[in-house]
């Protein structure tokens, strides 16, 4: 894989840690309104996390095209590399660091909205009707 293959993957990966990292603290402000009890904040921050998110989709989709495009061994380089494989390389090290720090603050993002939509939702919750019950 090219350096520029390997660059525009970090970059990539940087634009979905930025789309999350601002999921986040839309998710952090919107539990601070619940504990106000302020709906109408908890309506306007719920509205604008919709951006985000739609962004890290064409994120996501774009990661998708950019990995489709690789030759075969490139792609199970990049499985590798996600499974925990070591970087070879300042490219490779660049990119996984970034990936890493994605995949990190997803797992906490994702734990938040399950908290706030608990809370929102109660038994309505989509976590809740996807949790397994003993």
């Amino acid at each position: 894989m090219t350096k520029g293959d390997w660059l525009d993957l970090s970059v990539l990966e940087r634009k979905k840690y930025n789309c999350l990292s601002e999921v986040m603290e839309l998710s952090r402000q919107m539990g601070e309104a619940l504990d106000r009890n302020d709906d109408v904040s908890v309506r306007m921050l719920l509205a604008l996390r919709q951006d985000p998110i739609l962004q890290l989709e064409e994120l996501k989709q774009a990661i998708a095209r950019k990995r489709d495009g690789l030759e075969p061994e490139e792609q199970d380089r990049l499985s590798a590399l996600a499974a925990g494989a070591s970087p070879k390389g300042e490219s490779e090290e660049s990119y996984t660091k970034q990936a890493g720090s994605a995949r990190r603050l997803l797992e906490r993002v994702v734990e938040l909205d399950r908290r706030l939509s608990i809370r929102l939702g109660g038994k309505n919750s989509f976590y809740s009707k996807t949790e397994t019950k003993p």
